[in-house]
């Protein structure tokens, strides 16, 4: 769930019900005739951290919707609920499984906010730490192997959705690595609200001295970026299959490798942390060849995507933290807000950087 605080539920539960009970033909998987759908029960997701989510049951012939608000203290500067539903709607068109259709509600009149409607998919999500999830390590290697390369496979099909197509340049950000330099050096300044943690500007800086050149002979054409690939943005069937792909609130163009540093460098990290990964799940190498093959990209400077990664992570991990104090909350994702000597996450990062001279 969000990070600060939340809606009252019993509200939401009475503006979503009475735009279910005057908006049917909107909701996916409704009836084409006969009564009409209401709403049975409203519960606030467990899971993510930059959006409030709420569960919306209707009965027990229908799965269910998930809808998506704006949180109250923001994550990112803007929230944009209108391009994240292009983005899905885009993805689950291209065969990539992705909640569709995905609809924003912008009338203020049902719970004093725009929200986006899609349909729930049930099954299972891993959670943050593969290596403490009970579902992945209750499965055999074989099973782990499996449910690792579906996050590589829907990865490399992220990337192969034509984003042109679907006329996706103008409200994503990138394309180029300057473009998204500068778009986290700002968020860093409004994050850190002018007092940003010091391990983040010497990280920022690092990153600019040594950004691999824009004319890289060995780049690609940019892709559609899914911005947190991680299995804990999957849901898995009982068969240990990719069921559904979950939010696009980072979604940018720009090279894979920025999604791949995202998740080879929080992944090294947890391995790192932890002494210990999930023992069916494929070496960096091997991952590597399986994207690589599934693809058709060869990976290049996918050490300084890392290093960019951890700094993206860190920057909204901080800005998470910083929302948990100032609402009296202690955020369980990291230390006290602007504690660089105690946050993992910034030990790695600053390792890292002295590694890379």
């Amino acid at each position: 769930m969000a990070s600060g605080e939340l809606r009252d539920i019993e509200a939401l539960r009475g503006g979503l019900a009475g735009w279910v009970g005057a908006h049917g033909e909107l909701i996916p998987g409704g009836p084409t005739s006969g009564p009409p759908l209401h709403l049975t029960g409203v519960t606030h997701a467990t899971a993510g951290l930059a959006n409030e989510t709420v569960l919306v049951e209707l009965g027990p012939d229908h799965p269910g919707l998930a809808v998506r608000l704006q949180p109250l203290e923001l994550t990112f500067p803007t929230y944009d609920l209108a391009t994240q539903a292009r983005v899905q709607v885009a993805v689950a068109a291209a065969g990539v499984p992705a909640p569709a259709p995905a609809v924003v509600v912008t009338d203020p009149q049902w719970i004093g906010t725009p929200f986006l409607v899609m349909p729930r998919v049930s099954g299972h999500i891993p959670g943050p730490a593969p290596v403490f999830d009970r579902w992945i390590t209750g499965a055999d290697p074989e099973g782990q192997c499996l449910i690792h390369d579906g996050l590589i496979d829907t990865l490399a099909a992220v990337h192969g959705v034509d984003w042109a197509a679907h006329d996706l340049a103008p409200v994503l950000p990138g394309p180029t690595l300057s473009a998204a330099l500068d778009y986290w050096a700002a968020y860093v300044e409004w994050a850190g609200g002018g007092a940003p943690l010091p391990a983040l500007v010497e990280a920022l800086s690092w990153c600019r001295a040594h950004q691999p050149t824009e004319a890289d002979p060995a780049g690609s054409p940019p892709v559609l970026l899914w911005g947190d690939p991680r299995l804990g943005n999957l849901v898995f069937d009982d068969d240990l299959r990719v069921h559904a792909v979950l939010d696009w609130e980072l979604a940018a163009l720009g090279p894979p490798e920025m999604d791949l540093g995202w998740y080879f460098g929080l992944d090294a990290m947890m391995d790192e942390l932890f002494g210990r990964r999930v023992p069916g799940f494929p070496e960096r190498a091997g991952a590597l060849e399986r994207y690589q093959s599934r693809s058709g990209h060869t990976v290049h400077n996918l050490a300084w995507h890392e290093i960019f990664a951890l700094v993206r992570a860190l920057a909204i991990n901080d800005r998470q933290q910083r929302i948990a104090a100032a609402s009296g909350q202690r955020y369980v994702g990291g230390a006290p807000a602007a504690d660089a000597a105690l946050d993992p996450l910034a030990r790695v990062l600053l390792a890292r950087l002295a590694a890379a001279g």
